[in-house]
């Protein structure tokens, strides 16, 4: 079945694709022929999802395509792919953004962008992603999700497309440590992810943490084995999206530092 969703502002789709890291390659996501796929678990069912642009910048619309799927599900889908992909009414960053003169260029320049998107549709997807993401390139971190993805994530054939999901909890907690290695892991990163996923599936709950403060989800996510202020901090901004900046990552400090500092290196302090 197919829907449409009509946005009442505007939007670049093919602009929002271009910051895919590794767009062939399931994070679970894929891109494809200018579409996005992935499969989602509602309320225990997989859910194969292909989503692509329609219509103009300033009259665009989304398609959806998946399986036979009642209102309420429709509804789901929409919200949760949506908000991962920062499919949102972005008036309210413009507006900041037309107070400083730098913010106003790059404004201008990803114009229809909309918000900034997710890594994550799970707070234990996030978590897992930002572990491996620690001290190594956003690309190889990416490499290495997707190898996880392959191997444990569990799939689904739609459309002649073969759709990952995130690996459960479960899937990673039983996995050996020789096993993840041979996907990119350090031992000590394997270890920390088998550690918080038997965790999660001794009952913690994650997704308990989109109702906390940050000062609690802090706290909570540094007790784990692996995770520091720079983890908690990249789960807070990338899959909570909540408005904190992990000062210590040296991506944005050379983002800042470029555009405000003549590209000479600021501190974390600064």
């Amino acid at each position: 079945m197919k829907w449409k969703v009509k946005l009442n502002f505007p939007f670049n789709w093919e602009l929002k694709l271009k910051f895919s890291v590794l767009p062939s390659k399931p994070t679970p996501c894929i891109i494809k022929s200018n579409k996005w796929m992935r499969a989602i678990r509602i309320n225990g069912k997989l859910i194969p999802v292909i989503v692509e642009g329609k219509g103009s910048i300033e009259k665009p619309c989304i398609i959806f395509e998946s399986i036979e799927l009642d209102k309420k599900e429709r509804m789901e889908i929409e919200k949760k792919v949506l908000k991962f992909l920062g499919i949102e009414n972005a008036d309210k960053l413009y507006k900041f953004m037309e107070k400083d003169k730098i913010l106003k260029k790059i404004k201008n320049e990803f114009y229809g962008f909309g918000r900034a998107g997710y890594m994550a549709m799970t707070v234990y997807e996030g978590v897992i992603k930002a572990i491996i993401q620690q001290q190594i390139a956003l690309p190889v971190a990416e490499n290495i999700i997707s190898n996880l993805v392959k191997k444990y994530g569990e799939n689904i054939m739609f459309s002649n497309e073969k759709l990952y999901d995130f690996p459960s909890p479960d899937k990673l907690a039983n996995a050996p440590i020789e096993e993840l290695r041979k996907c990119g892991l350090s031992y000590r990163k394997a270890e920390y992810i088998k550690e918080l996923s038997r965790s999660v599936v001794d009952g913690f709950d994650l997704e308990e943490l989109r109702n906390a403060k940050e000062e609690e989800i802090m706290e909570t996510l540094t007790t784990f084995k692996g995770i520091g202020r720079w983890t908690a901090e990249l789960v807070m901004i990338a899959t909570l999206g909540l408005n904190v900046i992990p000062a210590d990552d040296l991506g944005i400090r050379k983002a800042i530092s470029y555009f405000y500092f003549k590209n000479e290196l600021q501190s974390q302090k600064r």
